[in-house]
């Protein structure tokens, strides 16, 4: 597969356009170390952003609905791996770039929400000075992984401080499994069939296939190719102030029939709750 050498960083491929293909950027300079915002700064900008992006953009009720639309039984997520969104501190502090990298990072948050909220529910037993009780769990929590040669130590610090992990290239490209989302926008055409190397994501968010096929640039995306041809396709729902999403599409796996048709535990009543509690307090010794 092709590489890029191991000290190129990457750089995002934006247009206004709405299907510019993407183009052979020269790399980023590393990242600076000097006139760098605190990440309290970051974290500041990305509390506004994401209320007024929540409150405001069609593309954030958009991409809810699409998540919701296509999560249904099967579909398991126990990672998402975010490649490449890039500083949130741009060297020449351009508001563009800055709100496009926290544009992307509140989508990909977006859409790990929506899928930890179609986890099953759990039912889970634990001690307290009462007793044995028992508590109704939703949800699922999904561990989001960010990489991106360019991130300063203050981009690291705001992303620990919303309780993510940061990993360096090329760790998080090794971490995509069949249970993952893999989600990057407008990256290298290498970058993308690195990450698809080892295995196919069971979602994908990034420029697709058809994309790189229209410009004729295609070598080292065959998984993509097979994604394109297996899986289902959607556009990502567009930012109606800027081109953050420009050429992006959803890629899902298909869900094994018996796993989608296979039906979920009947919900309990709460004479049944109560009985299995009972059970449990007649085998538990409580000190």
């Amino acid at each position: 597969m092709s590489q890029q050498p191991p000290d190129q960083a990457w750089t995002q491929v934006t247009s206004k356009r709405r299907r510019a293909a993407p183009k052979p950027v020269p790399a980023a300079v590393p990242p600076r170390a000097a006139d760098l915002r605190p990440a309290s700064a970051l974290a500041a900008d990305h509390a506004r952003l994401r209320a007024r992006w929540e409150d405001e953009e069609p593309c954030s009720r958009g991409l809810r609905a699409l998540v919701a639309a296509n999560t249904g039984p099967g579909v398991v997520i126990s990672r998402a791996i975010n490649l490449g969104v890039g500083t949130f501190d741009p060297v020449d502090g351009a508001w563009e770039a800055k709100r496009s990298s926290q544009v992307q990072l509140i989508a990909f948050l977006v859409v790990v929400e929506e899928l930890g909220s179609s986890a099953p529910a759990l039912l889970v037993w634990y001690h307290d000075a009462d007793g044995v009780i028992a508590e109704k769990i939703t949800g699922s929590k999904i561990d989001c992984i960010f990489q991106d040669p360019i991130f300063t130590q203050p981009d690291k610090d705001f992303l620990a401080g919303l309780g993510h992990r940061v990993v360096e290239d090329p760790e998080a490209c090794d971490m995509v499994n069949a249970d993952s989302l893999l989600f990057g926008i407008h990256l290298y055409r290498p970058v993308y069939a690195e990450a698809l190397e080892k295995s196919l994501p069971a979602i994908f968010v990034g420029t697709g296939w058809d994309v790189w096929d229209h410009i004729g640039h295609t070598d080292g995306l065959g998984k993509m190719e097979t994604m394109e041809k297996t899986y289902k396709k959607c556009a990502f729902p567009q930012d109606s102030h800027g081109s953050a999403f420009s050429s992006t599409s959803i890629y899902w796996k298909p869900v094994p029939k018996a796993a989608a048709e296979a039906p979920g535990p009947e919900p309990k009543d709460s004479s049944e709750v109560e009985d299995d509690m009972s059970r449990k307090l007649e085998s538990t010794s409580i000190s």
